[in-house]
Formats: structure tokens, C-alpha cells, sequence
């Protein structure tokens, strides 16, 4: 579901600039497939900017970040210096700071 002049539905951080600047895994993710599933399946569509759609964004754009992009400085949705993740148990999330639009 891409927007004119790139962009997301329900994703924040994928203009056509940031797409060009963002070190990817596999290239920039396409979820056009994924999000018309998710229309078709979602049993309720929130109020743009209610509490409920920005977590809803805020959740999506986390995922995204955390598969596709390969620099955590690219990360945009926590903080890089304070994120931890953990791969088959080796580290464990210390401290998480989402940062809302």
C-alpha cells in the first residue's frame, strides 16, 4: 500500500529519501501483498492518530526496522544506544525507547 511520492499506510520511516539513505538487508521491503491481507483480515480500523493507530504504526514500523534494516543507527522507532535484541537467547533487551511521531 504505497503512497504517493513514497511512503507507507501503516509504516512510518519509508519515504522515497529515506528509502534511498537506509543501509537493507535484501533491498527495500515491499508490503503491498502484506498489507492488503491485513485490510481484508483486520476486524477494526482505527481513527487516524487515536492512541490505538499509532501503536498499531508504531508496531509495524518496529518490525520493519528490526528485519529489513541492517545499520541499528538507521533505526528510527527506538533508540539504538539503549536497544537490545536477542538472537536464540545470547542477549537479552535491556531497555527499549519508542519514539512516537
Amino acid at each position: 500500500a504505497s503512497l504517493v511520492g513514497g511512503g507507507d499506510k501503516y509504516r512510518d520511516y519509508l519515504s522515497d529519501e529515506e528509502l534511498k539513505n537506509t543501509k537493507w538487508r535484501n533491498g527495500p521491503p515491499s508490503y503491498d501483498v502484506v498489507d492488503k491481507l491485513f485490510e481484508q483480515e483486520r476486524t477494526h480500523v482505527w481513527a487516524e492518530g487515536s492512541v490505538e493507530d499509532k501503536v498499531q504504526r508504531l508496531l509495524k514500523t518496529w518490525e520493519m526496522e528490526l528485519v529489513h534494516k541492517i545499520d541499528p543507527n538507521d533505526m528510527k522507532s527506538v533508540d539504538p544506544t539503549k536497544f537490545k535484541k536477542s538472537v536464540n537467547g545470547i542477549m537479552l533487551i535491556f531497555s527499549v525507547s519508542f519514539k512516537f511521531n
